[in-house]
């Protein structure tokens, strides 16, 4: 494996992404506090929440009842829901991914 960048993370969901219309940049992966607490405690980029599990030899995974993926940033408004993925469907890419960049 070549050294591990965002530039090549982006690459990877560009491709996976692209052809849908889906700016990996422009989607996030945000999180609040609990169901009582919409307190935003995470907020990142697609592109950022990849590369940092990645830096750190782990799968990008996503999973919680707190979680979910917008168009905007430290946000948990449904108006800014994003519908253009599914966290099952990022988590299979993560595995992917990370066959390839981590083997």
């Amino acid at each position: 494996m070549g050294q591990l960048t965002r530039e090549l993370v982006r690459a990877k969901l560009h491709a996976r992404l692209g052809g849908r219309g889906i700016d990996v940049d422009k989607v996030y992966i945000n999180a609040i506090a609990s169901a009582n607490d919409s307190t935003v405690i995470y907020s990142q980029s697609l592109v950022w929440a990849f590369f940092l599990k990645l830096q750190d030899s782990e799968v990008p995974r996503f999973s919680s009842e707190n979680l979910g993926i917008f168009s905007e940033p430290y946000t948990f408004d449904r108006k800014y829901r994003f519908d253009g993925v599914k966290l099952d469907e990022l988590n299979e890419m993560g595995a992917a991914i990370a066959r390839d960049l981590l083997s």
